[in-house]
């Protein structure tokens, strides 16, 4: 069992409780591997690239700012705007969702 993620943009949701290993982020306390029933935090996102895995798959996503609120068994990621990217940090083509 893993964690929920959601990504919220002004757009709309990008990725709705999608089940998830694990969220990592970049927030301006530090870097954070995101697990299921994690204790409940809140933090600012930087600028910068997120990913998630689901069994070996990871996708990386560049988020511009935004939040990131956990509490145990949902991720909710909530920023300006977002686009994906390969392993490289390359920009690849976005859908408007991804789940």
């Amino acid at each position: 069992m893993g964690i929920k993620l959601k990504i919220v943009t002004p757009n709309g949701t990008f990725i709705n409780d999608k089940e998830v290993d694990i969220v990592n982020v970049q927030t301006i306390d530090g870097d954070m591997g995101i697990l299921v029933n994690i204790v409940p935090l809140v933090s600012a996102l930087k600028i910068g690239t997120m990913s998630f895995r689901i069994k070996d798959k990871v996708t990386h996503i560049h988020v511009h700012r935004g939040l990131v609120v956990v509490d145990g068994k949902q991720c909710k990621i909530i920023t300006e705007r977002l686009y994906l990217v390969d392993e490289k940090g390359q920009k690849i083509e976005t859908p408007d969702k991804l789940f």
